[in-house]
């Protein structure tokens, strides 16, 4: 299976909605990118019903060792975006019978 795409995503957004022309589906998902990263930005969350809730969380400093020179350093604070899937989402992407040859881990 190959990667989605900007590209992709509007032109699936042309073929479900009839009259829906491409620079129109187009400023649709720049405003809806827009709006979401914004929020995000703000550290707002957003909940999608069947679809899932994108928030931010906190990710505390931490110590650590350099990969290559195995010397003692600190990995600073950071607040990282975070996505929860809904359990309609979930029940969508696992299908039991599917064999898992296509996805990586």
């Amino acid at each position: 299976m190959a990667d989605i795409n900007r590209q992709d995503i509007i032109r699936g957004m042309m073929a479900e909605v009839d009259g829906l022309t491409y620079s129109m589906a187009s400023a649709s998902l720049e405003a809806v990118i827009t709006c979401l990263s914004q929020a995000l930005a703000n550290h707002q969350s957003i909940m999608l019903s069947d679809f899932g809730r994108f928030s931010v969380r906190y990710r505390r400093a931490r110590s650590a060792s350099h990969p290559r020179t195995h010397q003692p350093m600190t990995i600073p604070e950071v607040i990282v975006p975070h996505f929860t899937p809904s359990p309609h989402l979930k029940k969508l992407v696992h299908k039991p019978n599917e064999p898992h040859s296509d996805i990586s881990r």
